[in-house]
Formats: structure tokens, sequence, C-alpha cells
């Protein structure tokens, strides 16, 4: 086998809560995260000239300030030192959307490596490389539903969630996670997230029903600085969304729809043409694909 494509799914948060500092002075996170069906596209294949990576989104980088690259500069410094690959990322997923697009490349990348090069690395190697490349890697490496906590590189796999329709939208702004933090050093929104009922509510297979807590300590941080994310969410729920919230540190607000219909319906009939908008799915994954 001399390539491979993997797939690299977006993920969403359905709750975050920051919880302080911790020594080294990252926030010490507690989320539920979730994978959803937008995908990436990596492709993978042997050669003899070193690591080559390209994407299909112009400006991007492809050396190592990309994730992706890092990832299979660390693979094969530690487990396949003559380790030659091109690495081509056709991106689906929004650029800098708190939907951890370059952290599910960089996974998808040390997984196709790992298959390709036939290194028989199992999930704790696999996960040690992760947690050196990203907060998020470990996370989109095996995906599905969990609960992560730490700097989020610490995980607790979950139940899967019954297959969930939901609408993305990212406007077109940028906001940078390190600004969203400071400001919201300086805000502390008060929000109560009751982080282990939410997660008892997965564990024990109840139906969710979006009342009981579920909230994003960054939303209100984030609407103060882009005024579209308030905008997006009375949207969304005028086109019958049964629940709103903002992913990450946004800028990307994703919409529980009552099914697939309706979230389909809902991207056909989105008003603002500068967004992008997508009907996905919560998807189940695992860290062999």
């Amino acid at each position: 086998m001399d390539q491979i494509a993997v797939r690299a799914p977006a993920k969403i948060n359905l709750a975050l809560d920051i919880k302080g500092l911790q020594a080294d002075g990252y926030h010490q996170l507690e989320t539920i995260m979730q994978s959803v069906s937008l995908c990436d596209h990596i492709y993978l294949k042997k050669t003899n000239r070193g690591i080559k990576l390209t994407n299909s989104v112009p400006g991007l980088p492809e050396d190592n300030h990309n994730l992706a690259y890092r990832a299979a500069e660390l693979i094969f410094n530690q487990y396949y030192r003559n380790g030659s690959i091109e690495i081509h990322i056709d991106k689906k997923i929004p650029v800098a959307a708190g939907l951890a697009g370059g952290s599910t490349d960089s996974a998808a990348v040390i997984k196709g490596i790992n298959l390709l090069f036939g290194l028989g690395l199992d999930y704790p190697q696999l996960l040690e490389l992760a947690r050196a490349i990203g907060s998020d890697v470990p996370f989109c490496l095996k995906g599905g539903t969990a609960f992560a906590y730490g700097r989020g590189d610490q995980l607790v796999q979950l139940p899967d969630l019954k297959k969930t329709w939901l609408v993305l939208v990212t406007p077109p702004k940028e906001v940078l996670t390190a600004v969203v933090y400071q400001q919201y050093d300086l805000i502390k929104p008060e929000l109560t997230i009751p982080m282990e009922d939410l997660k008892g509510i997965i564990k024990n297979g109840q139906n969710i029903y979006w009342n009981e807590g579920w909230n994003n300590v960054l939303e209100p941080v984030t609407a103060g600085l882009i005024g579209d994310i308030t905008e997006i969410k009375e949207m969304l729920k005028e086109m019958g969304a049964i629940f709103t919230m903002m992913s990450g540190s946004g800028p990307t607000v994703f919409g529980v729809m009552p099914d697939r219909e309706q979230a389909e319906q809902a991207c056909q009939k989105w008003p603002r043409s500068t967004d992008s908008v997508f009907p996905v799915y919560t998807y189940k994954q695992d860290f062999r694909e």
C-alpha cells in the first residue's frame, strides 16, 4: 500500500466550562465534545522526498506551522526516522472556527501514517503523540462523544449520542482563541454548568432536552466581540432549531434540528450569503479509521 485517504471529522462542544488556571498557565477546562459529519479529507502518499504538505485553501501554512505537518514530523522522528510522505488536505471545515479543523487534520495524519507504514502503534501510543501536538488532538484521534478536562487533552469516553441533526453556521469573522480567553479572564461570565449532571444524562442514555444546563462559558465573551453570534442564534431558532450554542471559542454556532429535512431546509434558505452553513449529524468515530 503506497497511499491512503483518511477522514478528519469536525467537533463541536456540547458544554464548556472553565474551572480556573493550571500551574502551567493553561485554562483548566471541562467540556463535552462531539464529532460531527463535516469532514476534511486527508490524502497520504509515500515518497522519498521528506515531508510535503499541500491543501485546498490558499494561504494556509504548508510547513511546520501546520499541525498536520508537525504530526508527520513527530511520528517519523519517534517511530520511523526515514519516513517520507506527501500530504494533501482537502479542506471542508472552516478555518479558525471553533471546530478543531487543524487538530482533526493532525489526528488523521497520525492515524494514516500508522496504517500506511505499518507501524502497529496502539491507541495509547497514538494518544501520547496527539497530546504532544495540541489540546484538541487527543479527542480528534478517537472522536465520538467524550468528556475532556485539564487542557482539554484528558479524556473520558462517553456512550455515543443517538444520531442528531444540526446546522453549523460560521460567520466570516476571525476571532483569536487567545483573545477570547484573555477577555474571559477579565469578564468571567456568571454561568453555572452542571457538568456532572450533563455527563450522567449521556452515560445513562437519557433523552437530551437541552434545558438542563447545556452551555458554553465562552459564548458571551465571543458574542461581545462579534455581534453575529446573537443574530445567528436568533435566526436558527426562527428556522426551527430546538437549541443553539456556540462551539469552542467560536465563532461557529450550531443549532439542534428536529430532523434531517429541517436541517437541510434551513441551510437552503439561509439568508446571510457570506456565512458558511452546513447540515450535519452527530458522528461516531474510532481511532482505527
